[in-house]
């Protein structure tokens, strides 16, 4: 071999050498490009999959809540034949609103829910009152009793009504308010039974329906408030009523929302009290029409078909809770915001 051949071999060399140098980082680059396209690619469906089984649980929980609700629009909806049909399963074949005329009937709906506004609205108001003015005491004063008190209201949380239902039901029958009655008409007092007075009295004096647990609210609520309010505004001249009135009451308006709310509802679908103390059919709730529904539907107690019974009655279920439907969906957002803020989820 000669020179010149020689230093051809080592210019090719030489140049063999310079494009691995240039090639070789090329390649590692679009290697680690290549494992970080990967990684994207791996995180992106791990993502998707993370989306995909939390919409699924999601959807579940939501099918086992509306389910009861699902199940009773769709048999409110079916004629005597989907009813026998053992092929219809959600959707009837022959869909009707003519039981919702029957179940309107039978509860004679705009008597009884002017009824059942009246017998919720007024102790729900009461409650918000009287309620939130003991949880303040409660909550802002100190005296001996105070323990001994608080766990009194928290007992009434676990009696059942049941227990002072008798009591309480031949008191309305001859109501004397501190003998007054007998001290002056000289007569053994006055029959409220069959009236609402029995129904929103209670409540004035913070003893109506769950008012314990409303005091609890209250309570939590107004201790939560920072003193230096409370210290300020007797600075400028306040009395504790005036204090609670400009003061605490302005500011706690997740719980009254929270209490408005759970009290009208729970009045509403109240059977137990109303039953006890209303006989006359033209004061019946709601609550009551629907839980004789059968009776008022075929003109009987005892004898009725349950195949041409059941969609009206169901049809009446969805009457008596579509106010309450209508209620939360204009209020669920402020519902859910004051109960998160008035504490009681934790």
């Amino acid at each position: 071999m000669n020179a010149s051949a020689i230093k051809n071999q080592i210019s090719k060399d030489n140049i063999s050498k310079k494009l691995q140098i240039i090639f070789k980082p090329q390649n590692a680059h679009e290697e680690m490009l290549s494992n970080e396209i990967k990684k994207k690619w791996g995180r992106n469906i791990y993502s998707l999959f993370w989306k995909l089984f939390r919409l699924i649980l999601f959807l579940g929980l939501i099918f086992v809540l509306i389910y009861p609700l699902l199940f009773l629009f769709s048999i409110s909806l079916r004629t005597f034949d989907d009813m026998v049909d053992p092929t219809t399963i959600w959707i009837p074949k022959k869909p009707t609103f003519a039981r919702y005329a029957e179940a309107y009937k039978a509860l004679d709906y705009l008597l009884s829910l002017k009824n059942t506004f009246l017998t919720s609205i007024f102790p729900t108001i009461f409650n918000v009152i009287m309620c939130s003015l003991i949880g303040y005491g409660f909550a802002r004063f100190r005296f001996r009793e105070k323990n001994f008190l608080f766990a009194l209201v928290l007992f009434t949380l676990i009696v059942p009504p049941q227990v002072t239902i008798v009591p309480q039901y031949l008191q309305y029958s001859n109501f004397d308010f501190f003998g007054l009655m007998k001290l002056f008409n000289k007569h053994a007092g006055i029959n409220l039974l069959n009236t609402y007075v029995p129904l929103i009295l209670p409540s004035l004096f913070g003893l109506g329906l769950k008012s314990g647990l409303f005091i609890y609210i209250f309570r939590q609520f107004f201790r939560g408030m920072p003193k230096e309010l409370e210290d300020a505004a007797y600075i400028d001249g306040c009395s504790p009523f005036q204090t609670y009135i400009r003061i605490f009451l302005p500011n706690a308006v997740p719980a009254i929302v929270t209490v408005f709310l759970f009290s009208f509802v729970w009045h509403w679908n109240d059977v137990f009290e109303p039953t006890i103390y209303l006989n006359d059919i033209k004061n019946y709730t709601l609550a009551m029409r629907l839980a004789s529904i059968d009776n008022f539907i075929t003109g009987s107690a005892q004898v009725f078909d349950p195949i041409k019974v059941t969609p009206p009655k169901y049809a009446g279920v969805i009457l008596v809770i579509l106010p309450m439907l209508i209620l939360y969906v204009f209020a669920q957002r402020y519902f859910i915001e004051s109960v998160e803020r008035s504490g009681i989820v934790g």
